[in-house]
């Protein structure tokens, strides 16, 4: 059986640290070491930045968490442009998820983040 997460909030730069600790926290339950728990922050952080700085204030940033007995799966859903901008660093930031997670996509004007750890409880 998993505990199931969910945390909705505005885009902006205000709520992006509780993403962040949430996140770290909740990895910690698991027992995460401290460089994965470091990768799921950054890309917290990255796309929690994407979306702030490259989308007018519409929709809300949805971090979804579901802590089961051998894995942790995160899942991020974010406002995000048709068409990025290449000048302002949001191809870093997106190469940044890439590296990162499981698996980035973009439906609707959304970006979609996914990441499952595997763990040894």
């Amino acid at each position: 059986m998993s505990d199931f997460l969910s945390l909705s909030f505005p885009r902006k730069k205000d709520y992006i640290p509780v993403a962040r600790l949430t996140t770290s926290y909740l990895a910690s339950l698991k027992n995460l070491d401290l460089d994965t728990i470091e990768d799921l922050r950054m890309i917290v952080t990255e796309a929690c930045n994407l979306s702030y700085f490259l989308q007018e204030d519409q929709g809300d940033i949805s971090l979804k968490i579901s802590l089961g007995k051998e894995e942790i799966t995160f899942a991020i859903s974010c406002p995000y442009p048709e068409k990025i901008k290449e000048d302002d660093g949001s191809l870093m930031s997106e190469s940044i998820i890439r590296s990162l997670a499981d698996d980035l996509d973009y439906r609707d004007s959304t970006m979609l983040i996914f990441k499952s750890i595997y763990t040894d409880q």
